[in-house]
């Protein structure tokens, strides 16, 4: 059978650009069961898991984010618009019904050949006219077409279930949660929640999780799971005729490490692009072109969360502590600033300020 579009990946960003193409689409899956593994923390805006046909998958709801600091400050961020944790297993299975797209497993790809065209997997070869790589963060399809293209940072993370009643979600920075990133707890409903860490330094975290389950007094109600984010800001989104969406092109936010919501903006700008292609009313170049262009033009507002990532994850918790203290006053502006991806001037002196404190922080990455 022939496919207008292939997709790389049956995660997130692959079931949403499905979503968004008119077509006969093939979705490539390389474990044996859509959505088997659950990676990440699964929380999303829950707009955009109901737009995406996937409402059962709703487990716990918040609209807020309290932060803590080191020393016991705390700061509330509320978010723009409602946010919701996932069954990860629900929503893949799900978004794929509602996408239309042909959704085929255990399929992993192993080569790539005439120029991203042709994807070689595990059971048989799919040709294309339209190929989009969504395969997460080591980029299946564009690092076997671009040697280098999935090298940078990245982060990992690790959490667990436990019984534990909290209706916002909340970030606790500092050493003593962990070093070099934060710790998390993201509600689940019924007295549940997703709890959690993740750094950019080689740590052992699932000791560390256990140690700040302790401190909160959760227990353990299932096995760790987790994965790695590629935290060094955008990567080229098209690599020769393939459109790169999700964490295979970095759209992960770096400092936050949040990336569902990215990748479903993306994967929206990517998909309906795909269609016009299909329809003939672009050319394949141009609809490349395009996404390329659409996807850097929040290149500045990477850039500036990348250089938080590399200041905020090294500063002393005395820092956090003042940080987190200043952020009382400065939540709605921030949470503004961030959800608009808006770098207007006051952000740019502060990205000024940051980069002079990066000279005098122990190291030079992080």
């Amino acid at each position: 059978m022939g496919y207008d579009a292939i997709i790389a990946g049956a995660s997130f960003a692959g079931l949403a650009v499905a979503h968004f193409i008119d077509g006969e689409v093939a979705v490539l899956e390389r474990e044996e069961v859509l959505g088997a593994r659950q990676r990440s923390t699964c929380a999303a805006p829950e707009g955009w898991v109901r737009r995406l046909g996937a409402p059962e998958s709703v487990l716990g709801r918040f609209d807020r984010v309290v932060v803590h600091s080191p020393g016991g400050n705390q700061a509330e961020l509320r978010l723009p618009e409602g946010y919701c944790t996932l069954d990860y297993a629900v929503f893949c299975r799900k978004a794929a019904e509602r996408s239309g797209a042909e959704v085929l497993t255990g399929e992993r790809v192993q080569e790539v050949r005439r120029g991203g065209r042709e994807l070689v997997c595990t059971r048989r070869a799919y040709t294309s006219g339209v190929v989009v790589d969504a395969s997460g963060w080591s980029a299946a399809v564009a690092s076997r077409l671009r040697r280098g293209y999935a090298k940078g940072r990245l982060a990992r993370g690790v959490e667990v279930e436990g019984r534990y009643e909290v209706e916002e979600a909340h970030i606790y920075l500092g050493s003593s949660a962990v070093p070099g990133g934060y710790a998390w707890v993201f509600p689940l409903g019924d007295g549940r929640a997703r709890v959690g860490l993740g750094s950019l330094r080689r740590l052992p975290l699932v000791e560390l999780n256990r140690r700040f389950l302790r401190r909160l007094g959760v227990r353990e109600c299932s096995p760790h799971h987790g994965g790695v984010i590629p935290c060094s800001g955008l990567r080229e989104p098209v690599v020769s005729r393939v459109f790169v969406v999700g964490d295979a092109a970095g759209q992960v936010l770096p400092g936050t490490a949040e990336g569902i919501r990215k990748c479903f903006e993306f994967a929206e700008v990517c998909g309906r692009l795909v269609s016009r292609v299909v329809a003939g009313e672009l050319r394949l170049e141009e609809g490349l072109e395009e996404y390329r262009s659409r996807v850097l033009a929040s290149k500045e507002f990477y850039e500036t969360m990348l250089l938080v990532q590399r200041v905020a994850y090294r500063l002393p918790d005395r820092v956090l502590d003042a940080a987190v203290e200043r952020g009382r006053e400065l939540a709605d502006a921030v949470v503004g600033s961030y959800f608009s991806e808006r770098v207007d001037e006051r952000l740019r002196k502060a990205a000024g300020s940051l980069r002079v404190l990066q000279a005098f922080l122990p190291g030079s990455r992080a």
